[in-house]
């Protein structure tokens, strides 16, 4: 009797183990549980800072994985760095692991937030920004040459006019009639029926001022001491011009899909509410800080207008030679390209790229007829000699003896799958090579040194440098305009598919 009573115990622990176990552990595994909580967007917050401040997340997490499953989380959401004040917003405290289903859990009311639990990794941070010594002011710096070249675009955006010839009419006060001259002073009328007296060289008479001033109300007067800073001036304007939201030294903006492009801006200015223009204006103190022609053609594509204003001295050859070189930009580019349905050819790109010289289907002699009476060869499909010594790279089957013969040789082997991926073929390829590389994001700086840069291009890829070449490869149809902006660099793209 006991017998039987233990064999129906095990037969029904067989099948708890073989049935019931496995669709139990099968659940787990499919379905992890990301708990969200909704916040709350206060005026003055952005998205970015909430993130870094109140979650503790790193850039490399924020910049990449986490804003796609924010925007997964939020569709109705089109832009994250245009959200209206007390918008609400769902945000994960944690990350799905990959390729596994999720369900969506609401944070308690009153439950401590919790941060996601991570790994530091050392951050590609941009240099220190070197401050100027000290704040530009106007006795440097034209201010005509700051409406001119610098704010007039802001000025047609608000619906303004900028009258800089023929006479200003004021209107008849006790029988008197005034003039100016806006050549000398020009005149900014906005639609709001503010109207705006620039003086550049303080030349107005104090009394003339008054009168101004205390007969009309819709009159401003902005006077430019030579003591004055620009950026002080520029608030000033900027905030005459009564656009939608404008930002000031804010979080970086962060747009883009597949290549993700960090741009900071002294005044971010967004026109509209409906509108999806972003203005960015940046205060340049060097020739060499300006971003090229690509990257702002590559910007307006995106609905972003840079406008920059110049605080440098510029002589007349130091200003052809600029336009000369930002014209230079926009030169189209040729783009390589790589197949990756044939890995062997796919293979023979790469090694051209790292202009490695290489043999194809190599008989390899195992053992020589001369020493031993026997005569084995081994065909290798692709071989390269690096440092003097003779590397093996096979794709066909090899059997565990043969590589051991070969392997007995000194040679070093690397093994292709004929299921890898591109990226797994490249990475071990370089690293056959022993190639250094960047993956997976590769940070580019926009302007032609790293001080003052305001805008950092993010393309997903692997970027190597040998032989005095520079190869980004990627997966992504890059614009032309980044084909330009990396070709201007020394940079060859590539695309594999």
């Amino acid at each position: 009797m006991k017998i039987r009573k233990y064999y129906v115990l095990f037969l029904f622990y067989l099948f708890f183990i073989f049935t019931l176990l496995p669709s139990t552990l099968e659940g787990t595994e499919e379905t992890v549980d990301i708990v969200v909580e909704k916040h709350v967007l206060l005026p003055g917050e952005h998205l970015i800072n909430v993130l870094r401040n109140t979650y503790n997340l790193p850039n490399h997490l924020i910049f990449n994985e986490y804003l796609n499953f924010i925007k997964e989380l939020n569709p109705d959401i089109k832009d994250l760095n245009t959200m209206e004040d007390y918008q609400i917003i769902l945000i994960p405290l944690d990350l799905p692991p990959e390729n596994k289903s999720y369900r969506i859990i609401f944070k308690e009311p009153g439950k401590v937030i919790r941060t996601i639990s991570i790994i530091p990794e050392q951050e590609k941070l941009p240099p220190p920004t070197p401050k100027p010594e000290g704040k530009a002011t106007l006795e440097k710096v034209n201010l005509k040459t700051i409406l001119n070249d610098g704010l007039i675009t802001l000025i047609n955006e608000s619906g303004g006019t900028l009258q800089q010839e023929g006479t200003h009419e004021f209107p008849d006060f006790e029988g008197s009639q005034l003039s100016l001259d806006t050549a000398t002073y020009p005149i900014l009328q906005f639609k709001n029926n503010t109207t705006i007296i620039v003086d550049p060289e303080n030349r107005l008479p104090a009394e003339i001022k008054e009168v101004i001033q205390s007969k009309w109300s819709n009159y401003k007067i902005i006077p430019s001491e030579k003591d004055r800073q620009v950026e002080s001036l520029l608030d000033q304007l900027i905030n005459e011009m009564s656009f939608f939201k404008v930002i000031k030294h804010g979080e970086p903006l962060i747009k883009g899909q597949d290549v993700l492009v960090k741009i900071v801006g002294d005044w971010l200015v967004y026109p509209e509410s409906s509108s999806h223009k972003i203005f960015i204006i940046n205060m340049i103190h060097s020739p060499e800080h300006k971003i090229p022609m690509p990257i702002r053609n590559y910007l307006e594509e995106l609905a972003i207008k840079l406008i920059d204003i110049d605080l440098f001295e510029q002589s007349e050859d130091k200003v052809s030679t600029m336009v000369e070189d930002r014209g230079k930009g926009t030169v189209l580019s040729e783009i390589s390209r790589i197949d990756f349905t044939d890995k062997l050819t796919f293979v023979d790109t790469l090694l051209e790229l790292t202009g490695q010289d290489y043999s194809k289907n190599v008989p390899i002699s195992v053992y020589s007829r001369d020493s031993t009476g026997l005569a084995l060869n081994v065909m290798i499909d692709r071989t390269f000699v690096k440092d003097g010594k003779k590397h093996l790279i096979y794709l066909q089957n090899k059997s565990p003896k043969l590589l051991h013969l070969l392997t007995k040789q000194g040679f070093p082997l690397l093994r292709l799958m004929t299921e890898e991926d591109a990226v797994t073929t490249i990475k071990k390829v370089l690293d056959f090579l022993r190639i250094r590389y960047q993956s997976p994001i590769i940070e580019f700086v926009a302007s032609k040194t790293d001080q003052e840069n305001k805008i950092w291009i993010n393309i997903p890829g692997i970027f190597f440098e040998t032989e005095g070449k520079k190869v980004l490869l990627t997966h992504i149809e890059l614009h032309q305009t980044l084909i330009s902006f990396l070709a201007n660099k020394g940079i060859q793209p590539t695309i594999y598919r």
